[in-house]
């Protein structure tokens, strides 16, 4: 993964241990997709369950979903973290050219002053 966004310049590790919710995301996921496997096979094949292939499937997914949703669990987490802390005038990401005026109005504001 790029260390930050190509268009806008946002950096996506905004903080430190950023990735701990992505991590949270991909192992919902696999306990998800291994309870789902687990319920149906049995559930599809009642009274004689074929536990020895349900296993190794199960064990297969285990290891092969995280892997692949990995990269997807870290853009999810990057949007959900961009939902609960918004840009900030300092984070640097284009255009934020436009936000001086208000910088400066706050500013003025900090100081009881006016500025337009």
């Amino acid at each position: 993964m790029l260390p930050a966004c190509p268009r806008c310049g946002l950096n996506f590790r905004r903080e430190p241990g950023q990735w701990l919710g992505s991590w949270f995301l991909n192992v919902c996921l696999v306990q998800t997709v291994v309870i789902l496997i687990l319920a149906v096979g049995v559930g599809v094949t009642w009274p004689d369950p074929p536990i020895v292939a349900i296993g190794v499937l199960t064990g297969v997914c285990a290891c092969v979903v995280p892997v692949v949703f990995f990269p997807f669990s870290r853009t999810i987490w990057v949007a959900i973290d961009l939902a609960m802390t918004p840009l900030g005038f300092n984070d640097g990401v284009a255009p934020g050219f436009e936000l001086e005026h208000d910088a400066a109005k706050l500013s003025a504001e900090r100081d009881g002053t006016t500025a337009d």
